[in-house]
């Protein structure tokens, strides 16, 4: 199905991804009572856009876990704080919180720092879910001009914006409302307090300031209770490095682990806890896991787990009775302690002993390795094998870049930051390639074009440029 075959409102979706991958703003539609709002890739088009000065600090929203748990990793905030700090995410509430000043602190949360405070917010609509979630975070504020209102329905967005802007209508998504407004703003201290520091929509329709409040505090104090004070897996990633049955050791498929992930996230839907605690489960072949109101997944120094959704893929043999087994053991209420980086879970004569990931598999460095192309991506999501190619890899270091496109050889130089490279002066020898390897080379090239998003887990690297373009490498050496 071609793009002109879509429908209108999900052909606007298309065009504003591309506007905003390529620099510019978007007006985009909230749930009602909220008002219009504004969002870019770059602050500084959304500040243009609104009036305001280029380089005047904004909002910014997480829409994927990854982006979230970077945010959370650096805020100065206790586990009860950062669970009630997610119930006003999942509300669409805006939340200025502080942030610990550290150099490894990813360079996106720049724009949405002041004064050692950061403003942030979810921004997620289900309607608007493809333009929301094709991007880990986008920058936003309200949608008004300095010194107006904010536009409370397209037609008032496009009196009030300049011909030409990107404004995705979606009035008849939403339920009708007699008032509108900007979202309510909170601000929370080191010491988890909250306080009010914009009245907006939410305590309006909450019945006050002081009830919106009350509600956040009180499931503050209500994870403290249920979290408890003993060290927690919550947030962190382990990876199995023992299992004992009854004493003996118990052998794992060869070449798998068993992989933990605990997440705390919001919950914007209607139905359901407003926060949720996850886990995330991986023995090798399907991926597995769970979601339970927050606080009830670790309860009285157990696992507590009903059961399983997750992929469906039809293991071989070995993996299908490794998966079951496992999924047998963490449904039978283990118990489990945290050691430092070590989580422990046990039940009936069954151990598995596992390790934090940071320390389990430490990630490789950027520099000095070879990087060798898995796949390559499109639309920042679609990821696409080629199996008829000649190996292409890439090598930075220092400024330098150094690299086979598969046919031809590759150099050029790179400067970087915490989570970006510009690549510039990329040049390639002049052989005729074919087949696949001239596919794969064209999209070396058009990733390596100028500045691209880059991530590193473990022995994998992960380059995204701002087309939605990019490629998946793997360590060699």
């Amino acid at each position: 199905m071609s793009e002109l075959d879509l429908p209108e409102f999900d052909r606007a979706q298309l065009h504003a991804i591309r506007v905003l991958r390529g620099g510019g703003a978007v007006v985009v539609t909230n749930p009602s009572p909220m008002t219009y709002g504004v969002v870019a890739r770059d602050p500084r088009a959304m500040n243009l856009l609104k009036g305001r000065p280029a380089d005047q600090p904004v909002g910014v929203s997480v829409h994927t876990q990854a982006a979230h748990d970077q945010l959370f990793r650096y805020l100065d905030l206790r586990s009860d704080a950062l669970a009630a700090v997610d119930f006003a995410l999942a509300e669409r509430i805006s939340v200025l919180a502080p942030i610990r000043s550290d150099p490894t602190m990813p360079e996106w949360l720049a724009p949405a720092i002041q004064d050692g405070w950061v403003l942030f917010f979810d921004g997620v609509w289900g309607p608007l879910a493809s333009l929301w979630l094709t991007f880990p975070f986008l920058y936003g504020s309200s949608a008004n001009r300095t010194g107006e209102a904010a536009a409370t329905s397209a037609a008032e967005a496009r009196e009030q914006f300049p011909t030409g802007t990107m404004i995705i209508d979606a009035d008849d998504r939403r339920t009708p409302s007699d008032i509108h407004g900007p979202s309510t703003m909170i601000r929370v201290d080191p010491a988890g307090q909250f306080t009010l520091h914009r009245s907006g929509i939410q305590d309006q329709v909450a019945g006050g300031a002081d009830v919106l409040l009350d509600r956040l505090r009180e499931f503050r104090s209500r994870i403290h209770v249920l979290d408890g004070s003993a060290p927690s897996p919550m947030g962190h990633t382990y990876l199995s490095t023992a299992v004992t049955e009854n004493g003996e050791p118990k052998q794992l498929v060869p070449k798998t682990r068993i992989r933990v992930e605990f997440a705390r996230t919001p919950n914007q839907n209607e139905d359901g806890s407003r926060v949720y605690d996850v886990l995330r489960v991986h023995a090798g072949c399907n991926r597995m896991g769970t979601a339970v109101a927050a606080g009830e997944l670790l309860t009285d120094g157990s696992l507590w787990i009903n059961g399983f959704g997750g992929t469906l893929v039809g293991c071989r043999p070995p993996l299908q009775t490794q998966e079951e087994w496992l999924k047998t053991f963490l449904m039978s209420r283990p118990s489990w302690q945290v050691d430092g980086d070590e989580l422990t879970l046990a039940s009936d004569g069954t151990t598995i002993t596992l390790l934090d990931k940071l320390i389990a598999e430490p990630d490789f460095p950027l520099e000095g390795v070879t990087w060798h192309v898995g796949t390559t991506i499109t639309n920042a999501d679609a990821r696409h094998h080629r199996y008829h190619t000649d190996p292409a890899w890439i090598r930075i270091d220092g400024e330098n870049l150094t690299g086979s496109t598969g046919c031809n050889e590759l150099s050029g130089t790179v400067t970087r930051n915490n989570t970006q490279l510009t690549f510039t002066a990329v040049t390639i020898t002049d052989r005729t390639c074919t087949g696949e390897t001239a596919e794969v080379q064209a999209e070396i090239l058009a990733t390596l074009r100028a500045e691209v998003t880059y991530t590193i887990d473990h022995n994998k690297l992960t380059l995204i440029a701002p087309s939605g373009i990019g490629l998946d490498l793997k360590a060699v050496g």
